[in-house]
């Protein structure tokens, strides 16, 4: 993979012919190109003017209702996702679909106006010619955010996904195993920006991972989702599944590519224990810990330089979640016991299985934010961002690199959504964003009533007030990554806290849990975590060697995430297979 900053691409191609090498595709609105080239010219081509960096085309991997009510999307639309007063159903917002496929036949991906599917375009990005789901991964994921639940009706249940009447590109970058590669997905978010307003695509669901090797400066995936939150598309990424090591501890810096990203909105995932109250729910013990790892080289000293930015962004629901099933697919052939029976299994396109991890997650946030998008469709990607954590629910407990801003709260995101100006895009900084004012800062789901965190992680803090949202801020500017300030935002940029109209610039976290937290230089350890003792409070952190480009080995044996060498057998664990077995956790825990 070559990263071309401001190299011409014709000439860059003569180099990598005279070099011995081929190009074999260049995507435009990414600015990089994928080339075949002999190892000891690799050197020669990195001298060319404008190419910014080089690296191996890594290998990626999937990561892998009760949802609407714990949620607060039901709150949205009625049961069914039949049209409300509110009328916000995802209806007109097509969500992109990154993953193995998706079965467009399913009867919960129909337009019941038309008949038609709502799966509205499929490209394959793999090379096998097959537009299908032969894994089942991407079908789960697209399910869980568009699926209208209409199968599970005539059998007393309600598999409603999160934005039922959205449009789905379905575009396939992983194989019939779940496995890709980074240009597979470069392709694929090419085209989603080149296409974008045709099809109004609004949000990228990216329920995979490569290893966090490369610093999100250099990474391939991270710079074209950079470029793709720049378009005004958002971009959803799974925080990934290394939570813990082979023996249940805590592991800190265990976030996977794209989710180091800033520009992305980086999910873990909650066990919400199988009930709609959101009091008794807890961090999953596989999903991924930040900060982030990545890193890259001082070129004076030749030290190794982590990123560690605060990740993930925000949690979701993601444990045994029961969505779509593409019939005889890899997963369910392979592990029956996925198969959930509703006794409607006539229709092989009215299916459902189940499954856990922080890809579940990431499908869940993506359907939120389609259906913030259709309540105020002005909202630009950091908005969105900036509303997810705002409105979250900060949990008792879990410190700020398990929960992020806290829980998904999908009925105060779109509240606070629709209160906000919808040109808010163009407004410049300064201006009042909330003419009507913002709503209560608070919700009421499944019973219990709970105040919204109303912080953001911005940079290396976190900010807090209603003032983040009364007056237009450079922050939210569609130039702008996420807490760095790389881009100029409305004339002169931002950098960390300058220019933002808050409250307050303090770290900040429900009863105090948070004062640990300092962003301190410190003296970095073995793995390179330079957080407080009282962070990675088990000494069992990120070992720097599992993130090598053999992180993900991942056998026929293994299930979306099953890793030889790291995710081992432990009675806790719900992300993987130890030889025969399906590790689902505890009988009586989950």
């Amino acid at each position: 993979m070559v990263s071309l900053d401001g190299a011409d691409p014709l000439f860059v191609a003569i180099r990598v012919k005279e070099l011995g090498g081929v190009v074999r595709k260049y995507f435009r609105h990414v600015d990089h190109m994928l080339v075949i080239l002999p190892l000891e010219s690799v050197g020669a081509l990195a001298e060319v003017e404008g190419i910014d960096y080089i690296a191996p085309d890594r290998a990626l991997a999937g990561v892998a209702s009760q949802l609407e009510t714990t949620t607060g999307a039901s709150l949205t639309y009625s049961v069914g996702g039949l049209v409300t007063t509110s009328g916000l159903d995802g209806s007109g917002v097509t969500v992109a679909v990154l993953d193995s496929g998706i079965d467009p036949n399913h009867s919960d991906l129909r337009n019941n106006a038309s008949g038609r599917s709502r799966v509205i375009l499929s490209m394959d990005f793999t090379g096998t010619g097959s537009l299908d789901d032969p894994y089942g991964h991407g079908t789960h994921i697209g399910g869980i955010i568009a699926g209208d639940g209409s199968s599970s009706y005539t059998v007393g249940r309600d598999y409603t996904g999160m934005a039922p009447r959205a449009n789905l590109l379905n575009f396939k970058v992983l194989d019939g195993r779940g496995h890709g590669y980074v240009s597979n997905v470069l392709s694929a978010i090419d085209l989603v920006i080149a296409t974008r307003s045709y099809y109004n695509t609004k949000v990228i669901n990216l329920s995979l991972a490569a290893p966090p090797v490369d610093s999100y400066v250099n990474d391939a995936l991270c710079k074209a989702v950079a470029l793709a939150t720049k378009a005004g598309i958002v971009v959803v990424a799974a925080a990934g599944n290394f939570g813990q090591d082979q023996n249940g501890n805590k592991v800190y810096g265990g976030i996977t590519s794209p989710g180091i990203s800033p520009s992305a909105i980086t999910v873990g995932a909650t066990n919400t224990r199988g009930t709609d109250v959101r009091s008794d729910d807890v961090i999953a013990p596989f999903s991924s810990r930040g900060p982030t790892l990545s890193h890259t080289t001082d070129p004076l000293t030749g030290a190794v330089v982590f990123d560690n930015l605060a990740k993930p962004d925000l949690v979701a629901p993601g444990c045994r979640t029961v969505s779509l099933e593409r019939y005889s697919d890899y997963l369910v052939t392979s592990y029956p016991v996925l198969h959930v029976d509703t006794g409607n299994n006539v229709n092989n396109h009215s299916r459902y299985m189940v499954l856990s991890g922080t890809s579940m997650s990431t499908g869940v946030v993506s359907g939120a934010v389609a259906l913030m998008m259709q309540a105020n469709p002005g909202l630009t990607p950091n908005m969105v961002k900036a509303i997810l954590m705002y409105t979250a629910q900060v949990m008792n407990g879990p410190d700020l690199f398990e929960q992020g801003a806290g829980m998904l709260n999908v009925e105060g995101a779109v509240r606070l959504a629709k209160s906000l100006s919808p040109y808010g895009y163009a407004l410049p900084a300064g201006l009042d964003l909330a003419p009507s004012g913002l709503p209560a800062p608070q919700s009421f789901i499944a019973g219990e009533t709970f105040a919204w965190g109303q912080s953001l992680i911005w940079g290396i803090g976190m900010l807090r007030g209603d003032s983040i949202f009364t007056t237009q801020q450079r922050a939210f500017s569609q130039s702008l990554i996420w807490g760095i300030g790389r881009y100029d935002a409305w004339g002169e940029g931002v950098t960390y806290f300058d220019d933002l109209y808050t409250n307050s610039y303090v770290a900040f976290g429900k009863d105090n849990q948070w004062n640990y937290v300092t962003w301190s230089p410190g003296t970095p350890q073995p793995s390179g975590l330079i957080w407080s003792d009282s962070i990675s409070g088990s000494g069992d952190v990120w070992q720097s060697q599992v993130i090598s480009n053999d992180f993900f080995n991942v056998g026929p044996s293994s299930l979306i995430w099953g890793f030889n060498g790291y995710g081992g057998y432990d009675a806790g664990l719900i992300w993987g297979i130890y030889d025969s077995g399906l590790i689902w956790g505890n009988a009586d825990g989950w």
